[in-house]
């Protein structure tokens, strides 16, 4: 075709794909842009050309999608996270089950042809929902002036934001705090000098308190340096936001993509929040979530999706709660279950859980602290056994030998995934043990992304 990067071409946009990309063709080839909309017809600029797909971006529209609208975020162009605010939300539901179901196409997965689509759970919540935010740290050449926010689309280079809709208003007024006031100074990548490299906050959407971390270019050796300014400003902090309820410092001098280091000090208040979630029964459950403990960060959504988990399972069950965290899924089973093993490496996750499992007055529990792989075969070995193993892994799914052990533990497996590709992947494992995917429903746990969150029902 001779096509070459910098070459305009006329296109028509037919869908959206996984990444939040528009698909179309030219004379036949696959064509992915960024910033499109399907039904746009746009005029698109090269950006690259592979063997097999041509990558390109929105350099004019020529008719506007229907489906089109305008964000409603003003950095929309400049930060990137949440890229397909253009999109009509009801519309991009449609697009994402679709996406949904392409993965588990029987075109691409034998044996995966009869699977029950259940509706896709949508957010009734789509501003204001991120509960955890962490901002990237760094500062101006010339004033020093410190710049806080994301960095922009495949680059590390700091988008300064002062206003992000989707995250509660104080979260930003403490940043908008930090921005003004942190003398302290800035981490500027490049020359790997600075102190100041990131701000996480951790907020509870039902009790409103926060916790906040510094995360500093420096050893907990080298810290009474500053230790005195950092404390004096993290009570100036709580005298000016009193639900900033504990302050603290992770240390993590090495240039790596590692948000946190290894060490963490309490320097001012409690290292955790209380979370409420409510299930469509009426129960209210209660979590301590301390500071290195995962939680989701869409509460709204995430108690949906643990309804929906509780859909699939019987009453009076045996449960397998892998990769349990504070116990967040298990709890929610608990009025179905005869008994709850939650299995989870993170050490401050199972004290969480551990309380977390008496604070909704649960009984029926048992908790294992280590690493997953390791403890199924020990449950193997003393021939334990599940009526279901629940599992939400981390984004790199589970492995090839947790998931053997898994099949031989459990007769169903509900299947908690934040990506489709590993999901399909290890779907296509648990095929090959004998289980087969019954039932798929995707779930909107970050609106206005190209992010899919899934529950997946797998039946031996």
């Amino acid at each position: 075709m001779n096509i070459k990067q910098d070459d305009i071409i006329e296109l028509t946009i037919e869908k959206l794909v996984y990444s939040g990309s528009g698909f179309s063709h030219y004379n036949g080839q696959v064509v992915f842009v960024e910033n499109a909309v399907p039904g746009d017809i746009v005029k698109a600029k090269v950006l690259r050309v592979n063997k097999n797909f041509i990558q390109a971006k929105v350099d004019e529209i020529l008719t506007s999608s229907q489906y089109r609208v305008k964000p409603f975020c003003p950095l929309f162009n400049a930060c990137g996270g949440c890229n397909l605010q253009n999109v009509d939300y009801d519309y991009l539901i449609e697009q994402k089950q679709i996406i949904l179901k392409e993965f588990f196409s029987s075109k691409i997965l034998k044996d995966f042809d009869d699977i029950e689509f259940k509706p896709f759970i949508k957010s009734d919540v789509t501003k204001e929902y991120r509960c955890k935010v962490q901002n990237a740290i760094s500062e101006t050449k010339v004033s020093k002036r410190l710049l806080c926010g994301y960095y922009k689309e495949n680059t590390h280079d700091v988008v300064n934001i002062k206003y992000c809709p989707i995250q509660p208003r104080i979260i930003e007024q403490i940043i908008n705090y930090i921005r003004e006031n942190w003398k302290l100074g800035g981490y500027i990548e490049k020359k790997d000098k600075g102190l100041l490299k990131h701000v996480i906050i951790r907020y509870s959407s039902t009790s409103k308190k926060i916790i906040l971390t510094f995360v500093i270019n420096k050893d907990l050796e080298w810290f009474n340096k500053v230790e005195n300014d950092i404390k004096s400003f993290s009570d100036e902090i709580i005298k000016s936001f009193p639900d900033v309820s504990g302050v603290l410092v992770n240390f993590n001098p090495k240039k790596t993509n590692k948000i946190l280091g290894e060490k963490t000090e309490l320097i001012a208040g409690e290292d955790f929040i209380f979370q409420k979630l409510y299930s469509n029964d009426g129960i209210e459950y209660n979590y301590k979530v301390s500071k290195n403990s995962f939680f989701q960060t869409n509460p709204f959504v995430a108690q949906k999706v643990f309804d929906a988990v509780k859909s699939l399972l019987k009453a009076n069950s045996t449960i397998l709660d892998a990769y349990g965290g504070v116990g967040t899924i298990g709890i929610f089973l608990n009025t179905l279950a005869k008994r709850i093993t939650l299995v989870e490496e993170c050490e401050s996750a199972i004290i969480d859980a551990k309380t977390n499992f008496k604070l909704n007055g649960c009984k029926n529990y048992e908790v294992f602290l280590g690493n997953a792989k390791r403890i199924f075969k020990d449950f193997l070995k003393s021939r334990k056994k599940f009526d279901y193993a629940v599992i939400d892994p981390p984004r790199k799914g589970s492995d090839k030998e947790s998931l053997d052990s898994l099949s031989k533990l459990a007769n169903a497996i509900v299947y908690v995934s934040c990506n489709p590709a590993t999901l399909m992947r290890d779907a296509k494992i648990l095929n090959d043990f004998g289980f087969k995917l019954k039932t798929l429903q995707g779930a909107d746990m970050f609106p206005y992304t190209h992010h899919i969150e899934s529950i997946a029902y797998f039946e031996k």
